[in-house]
């Protein structure tokens, strides 16, 4: 499935090596919900007790397709 379109936002910019398709790339994640008043509720993250960052390969459809598409350019260290 491929998107038609993605917003990102760059909280922290990164200082190492760009994703590229095929690289594997570990990745910490953020599950929010829209409400209807345009506020965002929390409802999972990598960060939550038991939870861990997971690893994929960048770009060749291994987990959501906006995660999938939002790694690709990300840099190492970066936080979006």
């Amino acid at each position: 499935m491929s998107l038609t379109k993605l917003k990102k936002e760059t909280l922290k910019e990164g200082t190492g090596r760009v994703a590229e398709k095929g690289n594997t790339v570990t990745c910490h994640a953020l599950g929010q919900v829209l409400n209807a008043d345009g506020s965002l509720s929390k409802f999972w993250s990598t960060k939550d007790a038991g939870q861990q960052p997971f690893t994929f390969q960048a770009g060749c459809g291994q987990v959501i397709a906006g995660w999938d598409q939002g790694a690709l350019g990300m840099k190492e260290g970066e936080a979006a």
